[in-house]
């Protein structure tokens, strides 16, 4: 497979995407899912023979929410597996009459706006290196190659503007690395109409969810149709990028990746009333003085 010019991995390197395709959910609505991931943290490998500097792994794991029912033109690397940007962009590519995509002078794609979404709603990722939230091809927003957060978390939206970019350890004491030798929880919860998101966990000693952290989206896509056709999924790469020390992650363990919704069509809503507020009467009373009680 021939990839662009910035993505350079190695020859054993390893990437996979998947979408949970069996149900769609109304991101109207609340949307959970969940899935346990081990990282022994002596798992690394150069090429074929193993080392014990487990400091130098490079790998990355998303997941994401997306309108498209299968991964088009997945991107690994430093993108995680994201969809090519010609793809995913709000609109559909502007054809000649023996159907060939119309091009720009600078070679990008001429599109006709639309109002359906055609791609990734929002994907979250968990990366060692930091290289999701970099500026990338297509003027792919994000920040200098030199301001990266190594062991984060970043989320991304739907025109792939970094959301949220911080490091694992900034925001909890106990999660503060991807390295787990036992089976760690992620959950993830899409809530009130799009606009929050919540990340929480618990390790393999406890059923109590922890938050990770609580991210303000800053939007609600009303506006977009096809909100109806959302699918849940899944990628990873290792290594995230060719360097002097391109060591891949050798075990990455995942299991019980599960998704709760609403599954339908149509926005229900409920009129809620309540009782009546009684108002204060107008009525004008009189203060009588000088009374007084006596026994009888």
């Amino acid at each position: 497979m021939a990839f662009p010019s910035d993505i350079t991995l190695p020859n054993d390197a390893r990437y996979y995407s998947f979408i949970e395709t069996k149900r769609k959910y109304n991101s109207n609505y609340d949307i959970v899912w969940s899935f346990q991931y081990k990282l022994p943290t002596q798992t690394v490998q150069y090429g074929l023979s193993n080392i014990e500097e487990p400091s130098n792994y490079q790998l990355g794991f998303s997941t994401f929410l997306t309108t498209l029912s299968s991964p088009i033109s997945a991107l690994p690397g430093q993108y995680l597996g994201d969809s090519d940007p010609a793809w995913i962009l709000s609109g559909g590519k502007l054809l000649t009459e023996d159907s060939q995509s119309l091009l720009t002078e600078g070679g990008e794609y001429i599109e006709v706006g639309s109002r359906e979404l055609s791609g990734t709603l929002l994907k979250i990722a968990f990366d060692t290196t930091g290289y999701y939230a970099v500026c990338g091809r297509d003027s792919r927003p994000g920040v200098d190659i030199f301001d990266r957060k190594r062991e984060s978390v970043i989320l991304r939206d739907f025109d792939h503007n970094v959301v949220y970019n911080e490091h694992l350890s900034s925001i909890s004491t106990s999660f503060s690395a991807l390295s787990t030798d036992t089976f760690r929880t992620l959950r993830f919860r899409y809530v009130n109409l799009g606009q929050k998101l919540f990340i929480d966990y618990h390790d393999s000693d406890t059923t109590t969810y922890t938050t990770l952290t609580a991210i303000d989206l800053g939007f609600r896509l009303e506006n977009y149709s096809n909100l109806d056709n959302i699918y849940c999924g899944f990628s990873f790469t290792t290594p995230v990028s060719t360097t002097a020390d391109d060591l891949s992650a050798k075990e990455f363990y995942l299991r019980n990746f599960h998704v709760e919704g609403y599954e339908g069509y149509s926005v229900l809503t409920e009129t809620v009333t309540s009782a009546e507020i009684p108002t204060l009467s107008s009525r004008v009373y009189s203060t009588v003085s000088n009374i007084t009680a006596r026994d009888v």
